[in-house]
This record gives structure tokens, sequence and C-alpha cells, in this order.
């Protein structure tokens, strides 16, 4: 019973996926100057960008903003304008255009729903000193950042094959999506931010087996870290360093 819960958890989702334009767009842009073939994010980040976008855009508009006057707004502290987000006064923008928005109490919160959304707590995510707040949900949640007087989404689960979570690796806090949960392989994409919400850097890090006839990978299969092939053993040690497991 427990299996068939997760399962249906894992599956479903609040509506259908909502992908961040700007993270798709700044990850590709970096993904061209290293002049690899490999892409930064899942595929299915780029296959059902307008699909997605196009199913959510009714979910998550302009139609209910701010409840606190402007001026009141620009002057609020990062943290003040966190807390006016999670208590329904104002709305977090998913991009600079400010086209598409989400209120914090349109998200289901009964905690007795699989799909159901909660805080989590408040850590630096970009690495600007400012502590982000992570609202807990389906596929990993969304991360939501405070800055110029709005509040932005910063990343957001995308589904089974692009679970977010975060990372501390090489001094630097790193947003995570991975697909961990499908036959023949472990893939994760790392994302690294400023406190302007720009990508600054993003590498791909995995192990693919495609062929393994027990979903195991063993020193044939093919592993990868910031486009470069690498050995199983050292997989495994950057797994450890990057994700304490």
């Amino acid at each position: 019973m427990a299996v068939f819960l997760l399962c249906i958890f894992l599956l479903s989702g609040c509506g259908a996926l909502q992908v961040n334009e700007t993270v798709v767009s700044d990850v590709e842009e970096i993904a061209q100057e290293t002049d690899e073939e490999d892409d930064i994010i899942p595929e299915v980040l780029e296959t059902d960008i307008e699909e997605s976008n196009t199913e959510e855009a009714n979910d998550k508009d302009n139609s209910e903003g701010s409840i606190v006057d402007d001026t009141v707004v620009d002057e609020m502290e990062p943290e003040e304008l966190l807390d006016a987000f999670l208590a329904g006064e104002i709305p977090a923008y998913y991009d600079y255009k400010e086209e598409t928005t989400i209120m914090y109490d349109q998200l289901p919160h009964d905690e007795d729903d699989w799909e159901c959304y909660s805080v989590g707590e408040r850590i630096d995510l970009d690495n600007d000193g400012e502590v982000e707040q992570i609202v807990n949900g389906p596929y990993g949640g969304k991360y939501f950042d405070a800055r110029d007087g709005k509040v932005y989404v910063l990343a957001e689960g995308e589904g089974t094959t692009a679970l977010l979570s975060y990372a501390d690796y090489d001094n630097v806090t790193w947003i995570v999506h991975s697909d961990i949960t499908h036959w023949g392989r472990q893939l994760f994409w790392l994302t690294q931010y400023d406190g302007e919400g720009k990508i600054v850097d993003a590498f791909k890090f995995g192990a693919e087996y495609w062929d393994s006839p027990d979903d195991k990978y063993d020193e044939n299969s093919t592993f990868t870290f910031r486009y470069e092939e690498i050995s199983m053993s050292e997989y495994e040690e950057l797994k450890e360093e990057i994700f304490g497991e």
C-alpha cells in the first residue's frame, strides 16, 4: 500500500509541469559556450516548455496580485517580502517579465493531500548572503527568492525526471534537478545562481547504463562530469563529495 501511494505522489502534481523559461534559456546559453553536445537540462524541460506554459497560464496569472500598497512593498527587506508572500499578501513572479505569477494561498495545503505544499526552511540558495524560502511539495517543491522589491520563483521540481534539491559543493550552493527514479540512469543537473537570479555556472553529472539487465551500473557504464567521461570510481567519489552518499 505504501509503495502504491508513493507512486501516486511521484506521478501526480498540481496541474501540468511549469518550466521556468529564464532558467532554460540561461542554461542553454551556458551549454553553447562550452561547445559541447550534451544538454545541461533534462530533455523533458526542453520538450514540454510550450505545452506546460500554455496549460499553466490560466492557473498562475495576474488575476490575484499584491494586496499590499506598492510603496510599502518597495520598503520591505528580503525576508519581509518572503513573509508577505507566505501570508498571501503579495505574489511571486516566474520571470522578469512579471507576466506570470503565483500566490502562496493558491497552492494546496491539505496535509492529507499528496500534492500539498508546506513552508520549509530558509537558506542561501543563490550564494548572495541572503536567504531564500524553500516550500516543500511535489517533486521537491519550489524555491523562492526575494530581490528588487519582489518575490521570484528561483527553481521548482519539474517532475520525476527533474526532482528538485540543493547541494553544497566546492564552497558553493547548487540547485539540483535529478533523474534517479528511472531505469538505466542516474543523472544530475547542477546550477549555480547569483543574487540576481542569473545562472553563472551549470553542468551535468551522472551515470548511464541503458543496457543493464538489473538496472545497475558497472565499470562498463558511461560516467560523465562536466562533459568529460570519468571512471566508475571517480563517479562514486564525486557523488559522495557532492551529495554525501
